[in-house]
């Protein structure tokens, strides 16, 4: 319980100190804003992760390219998974987001201010939108982070990967770098009750994977393909 509280009480003091970030990233351009808010989120998300006790171990951290605009595909097994990325994206890192985060204070301005994009899957029209803001956002040299599941799997089992999720990259011609997390949902999501316990997560960074290189059968499957290196980077990464 200790645990915890200790969480949520950092949470608070995390999201109130971004309320003053955000009043002082208001006036700035908007690619400024996106590196002064991703600056101070990273060292929240260290901080917050501390607080849970959790270990987390990084694989293949030689795979991430020196480049920017890049879209990196994850599975999502908790809500810190966004933290758990964060803590090693050297540029400006933004995330597309589920729209009902709008609806959380504090939240949903921080996600705004590091330029994430906001998706609703259930209103087709609004999921393109979603998917060419991402995409335009990458070709101005924002990296962008994407959950094809949709939603939590809050578990060691991951969902299907959305089709469509991937267009961003092909829009901006740009690499995938696929991501594995293996552990997070036992920080929070697999406790009973409320309760956050310490854990080890495990987190695989995979070689980017050229689109252009792709052969045009992997691409008409791209949802699938993907799937299958992010759920095998376990075994092909050390």
């Amino acid at each position: 319980m200790f645990r915890t509280l200790r969480t949520l009480f950092y949470t608070i003091g995390v999201l109130l100190r971004n309320a003053g970030y955000s009043r002082r990233c208001a006036k700035l351009p908007e690619e400024e804003r996106w590196k002064v808010s991703h600056d101070f989120v990273k060292r929240a998300s260290k901080g917050l992760i501390k607080a849970t006790g959790a270990r987390v171990i990084y694989h293949g951290l030689e795979n991430l390219p020196d480049r920017q605009g890049i879209l990196f595909v994850s599975n999502h097994e908790s809500y810190f998974d966004i933290l758990i990325l964060l803590q090693v994206m050297e540029s400006p890192t933004a995330f597309v987001a589920k729209n009902s985060i709008r609806k959380v204070p504090f939240l949903s301005k921080w996600l705004e201010n590091i330029g994430s994009v906001y998706i609703n899957r259930d209103d087709l029209r609004q999921s393109m939108e979603a998917i060419i803001a991402t995409g335009n956002q990458m070709k101005r040299g924002l990296n962008m982070a994407i959950f094809p599941e949709g939603t939590r799997s809050k578990s060691d089992t991951a969902g299907e990967f959305k089709k469509g999720s991937l267009k961003p990259a092909s829009m901006a011609k740009a690499p995938i770098v696929p991501v594995f997390i293996d552990g997070s949902h036992r920080i929070f999501e697999s406790n009973p009750g409320i309760r956050i316990r310490p854990a080890e997560v495990h987190v695989y960074m995979g070689t980017p994977i050229d689109m252009e290189d792709m052969p045009r059968a992997e691409q008409k499957e791209l949802a699938n393909h993907i799937r299958d290196v992010v759920l095998n980077l376990k075994d092909t990464v050390q």
